[in-house]
């Protein structure tokens, strides 16, 4: 059954009421961008399970994907930076492996020195009684 405004110009009471409850009334992408910021993701998307978007239905939509995509690429871009930490570390890893390797050669070095010290000590000193 269709209603029928009794005074011209002005509205029904179910127009009126309808008008009240959706918090859409007009397509503006930017009212719909506004309502959007202040609902959040997960009530946006709750709304637009249960139609109560009406006309801004697509802008919605719109906006949650935006929502997606930017989240993605600030995760994208959390991994890259936790990729670079890594890999950093790695590097740093690798200069103190390297740092102890040419610490052991100069202490397998000096070993060596000592050991040939001794040896020619050995030697003086057989020398001496011979």
């Amino acid at each position: 059954m269709m209603e029928v405004s009794a005074t011209e110009g002005y509205a029904t009471p179910l127009e009126s009421l309808q008008r009240r409850t959706s918090p859409l009334t007009t397509d503006s992408r930017e009212d719909v961008r506004r309502e959007c910021e202040k609902l959040g993701e997960l009530v946006v998307q709750a709304r637009l399970e249960s139609d109560h978007f009406g006309p801004g239905k697509a802008l919605a939509w719109e906006w949650l994907l935006e929502q997606y995509y930017r989240r993605r690429r600030e995760g994208e871009s959390e991994e890259r930076e936790r990729i670079e930490r890594v890999l950093k570390a790695a590097e740093d890893a690798a200069g103190a492996a390297r740092a102890a390797a040419a610490g052991a050669r100069s202490a397998a070095r000096w070993t060596m020195v000592a050991a040939l010290s001794a040896a020619a000590a050995v030697v003086v000193s057989l020398a001496k009684y011979w």
